[in-house]
């Protein structure tokens, strides 16, 4: 067989340099497009921020904000990115006094960590291939310093291990308590699972006050100790446009910080524009070309953004006069056609950004969902059929909690048309539990008289 080098003429589409790096500034988040700004003013001497209008004017809306919206935005009130839950533990291991080795050792366990906090990972697969064998004390040590410089319960390899790391962290306990707690957790969450809270009680020899007290204190632990380095980020989001109501419209304001201008200094690009091209301009040519796409790219994000936004609030009117109820089907291909854009560009103007609404800050992704076949030949969202399971699930009785059947047979009375299997995966995305870890809680809840923190 002869082999040749043969001469092939073919056409292939692809992005220029500038509309590569719109694509990218459309779908940052806010967080990441600050970051973004900040860096090219530093850097780019030909940028300088853009004013804002004297008055807030809305994008994409043809209505002026009233003044009373005016406080909910401050162009200054700038915080910075919330640091990521290993990045607060590794600055509290660098400040330590431990070894270099040790450090390092600290640093595979930290990033080796699950969303709830949790090694669930032996020592010796952290370490690559080749490197050499660490002895199991230097790991325990590791570990131990990560456990004591983290939210306790952090590090731990299950659940039972994380609750005792947590009790044991409550230094204001009373000795025998602490010690009825640290029994409890060893050797009885299974059983305290299945609700066999006699044979419990009777295992442990506690009276009824003594069982009640142990399990008012062991539901007040935290069984997903990673996520509380989560609260923060919830708290840090920045929503890029505001909705409220003016008189008997729905307005969109636009938030500066989420949707920032730039401009082009004119003093130095007329300079620079009359000055021949020799070699030694260069460099200042390329910035002010690299000038004038970022700022191009930032009008054409916040202009698209806000035209999503317009759509969004135009089409889901129902939901914020109503609430969930009245959330709509809507699909990113009924926002592109109607707005006469590629379902790539909705996708990414429609990534990482929220809005702020009278129901709290949601994200535009929060407002498209796929629609269900009703009986009477209509059609509902499916976010409206999983508000319907989070209110039947809200209102059931606390000892005969709604199994999927019964719920699948609720829905089918309100007309909606959807499987068995349906309803289980719309309770599971809602994150609640089946029928029987319900009761199971509803009985913990009669026990100690408080209520419930998930035990999963």
């Amino acid at each position: 067989m002869k082999l040749e080098m043969v001469p092939q003429l073919h056409m292939q589409q692809t992005l220029s340099q500038r509309l590569q790096q719109s694509a990218q500034i459309l779908q940052l988040s806010a967080q990441e497009l600050q970051t973004l700004v900040q860096d090219s003013l530093q850097d780019n001497p030909l940028l300088e921020p853009a004013p804002e209008p004297a008055a807030p004017v809305r994008e994409g809306l043809s209505h002026p904000v009233s003044s009373q919206s005016a406080h909910l935005i401050d162009k200054h009130d700038i915080s910075p990115a919330p640091r990521s839950r290993d990045e607060q533990i590794l600055e509290h291991v660098r400040l330590s006094h431990a070894s270099e080795r040790c450090k390092a050792l600290c640093a595979l366990i930290v990033n080796a960590l699950d969303d709830n906090g949790y090694l669930r990972d032996h020592f010796e697969d952290l370490l690559s291939a080749g490197y050499e064998h660490i002895p199991l004390a230097e790991w325990q040590t590791a570990l131990a310093l990560v456990q004591s410089l983290s939210v306790p319960g952090t590090g731990a390899h299950c659940l039972s291990d994380a609750l005792r790391l947590q009790i044991q962290a409550r230094h204001s306990l009373d000795p025998v308590l602490k010690q009825r707690l640290l029994k409890l957790v060893a050797t009885e969450l299974p059983a305290l699972a299945q609700g066999e809270w006699s044979q419990v009680q009777s295992r442990l020899n506690l009276s009824d006050a003594d069982f009640h007290q142990a399990l008012r204190e062991l539901q007040s632990l935290d069984p997903n100790p990673g996520l509380a380095y989560l609260e923060p980020l919830r708290q840090a989001i920045t929503p890029d446009v505001h909705v409220y109501r003016d008189g008997k419209h729905w307005r969109v304001l636009a938030d500066p910080r989420s949707l920032p201008r730039v401009q082009v200094h004119q003093e130095y690009a007329a300079t620079l524009e009359q000055q021949a091209r020799t070699q030694q301009n260069r460099p200042l040519h390329s910035a002010l070309t690299q000038a004038r796409w970022l700022a191009e790219s930032l009008a054409m994000r916040r202009s698209t953004v806000c035209r999503v936004a317009e759509f969004i609030v135009r089409h889901q009117i129902l939901f914020f006069e109503l609430g969930e109820q009245g959330l709509q089907p809507l699909r990113i291909s009924d926002l592109a056609k109607e707005l006469d854009l590629h379902q790539s560009t909705i996708s990414r103007a429609t990534a990482n950004k929220y809005m702020s609404t009278p129901f709290g800050t949601l994200s535009f992704r929060h407002f498209f969902s796929g629609e269900l076949e009703t009986d009477f030949g209509g059609s509902c969202s499916t976010a409206l059929v999983k508000e319907q399971i989070r209110r039947l699930i809200a209102s059931e009785p606390e000892r005969q909690p709604l199994s999927d059947v019964d719920l699948h047979q609720a829905l089918r009375q309100n007309s909606v048309e959807l499987s068995k299997r349906t309803v289980t995966k719309y309770r599971l995305q809602l994150g609640i539990p089946n029928a029987r870890e319900r009761l199971q809680r509803a009985r913990l809840r009669a026990v100690s008289g408080q209520d419930v923190h998930p035990l999963n």
